[in-house]
């Protein structure tokens, strides 16, 4: 029943449910964290990316960040 009612954001189910913001609000807690910062000369943007494979090493973690020099 709900397949008629999902297409659209404006469209209510008979029984007043909104199933695309249900659909959103569901991915949002699925999803990582993430961060914009504004600076003045720029901007930084941040995004966790969740390991979804059961098979991979939890311990091994993937470091993208280093410091060159102290």
């Amino acid at each position: 029943m709900a397949r008629r009612y999902d297409s659209r954001t404006t469209i209510f189910s008979p029984e007043g449910r909104l199933y695309q913001v249900e659909y959103a609000m569901e991915a949002i807690g699925h999803a990582g964290t993430c961060l914009g910062i504004l600076g003045s000369d720029g901007i930084v943007l941040a995004a966790e990316r969740r390991n979804t494979n059961k098979l991979l090493d939890e311990v091994f973690n993937s470091e993208k960040i280093y410091k060159l020099h102290e």
